[in-house]
């Protein structure tokens, strides 16, 4: 069976994944681009909840990009860079798109994924953090309420492929 995965995962603030009217959908130009989401807490939540959520998603970025992973971060988010040094990892290349395009020309812009690149091609430092399991999300995935009472979209877990 084919791997599909595409290596790429995106860290995404929240205003990008429920936009408001005349926003970039950034889920959209994401899934088209085939890039995992990984979404950010809403700036809404208190530092001391954003906090340990944002030490999970830290470790995740570790341990995926130990396993040949690119990420990009779409958007901000206070207390990001802080939890991914505590596990010793780099912010990625970040960008806060005013438009979809301006979305879509970065994400294509970025370089192939260590895990993809040919033996030796990949870039130096890169095999750091991943795992074997992408974080995808689906057009069909299930909208669940988020601070405030607004509607978030949910990632769900792909398996990893069989022998």
């Amino acid at each position: 069976m084919r791997d599909e995965r595409s290596y790429r995962v995106a860290l995404v603030a929240d205003r990008y994944v429920n936009p408001a009217p005349g926003q970039p959908d950034g889920l959209a130009v994401l899934a088209a681009a085939g890039w995992g989401v990984m979404q950010l807490p809403d700036d809404g939540y208190p530092a001391e909840v954003a906090r340990p959520l944002l030490a999970g998603i830290a470790d995740q970025v570790e341990e995926f990009s130990r396993h040949g992973y690119a990420f990009v971060v779409v958007g901000e988010r206070d207390g990001l860079a802080e939890a991914l040094a505590r596990v010793g990892v780099a912010v990625p290349e970040r960008i806060v798109p005013a438009t979809a395009a301006e979305l879509a020309e970065f994400l294509a812009a970025q370089p192939v994924p260590p895990a993809l690149a040919p033996s030796g091609d990949a870039a130096p430092g890169a095999g750091r953090g991943a795992r074997d399991d992408a974080l995808r999300l689906t057009e069909d995935a299930p909208r669940l309420a988020g601070p405030g009472g607004g509607e978030s979209r949910r990632a769900v877990s792909r398996p990893p492929p069989g022998p």
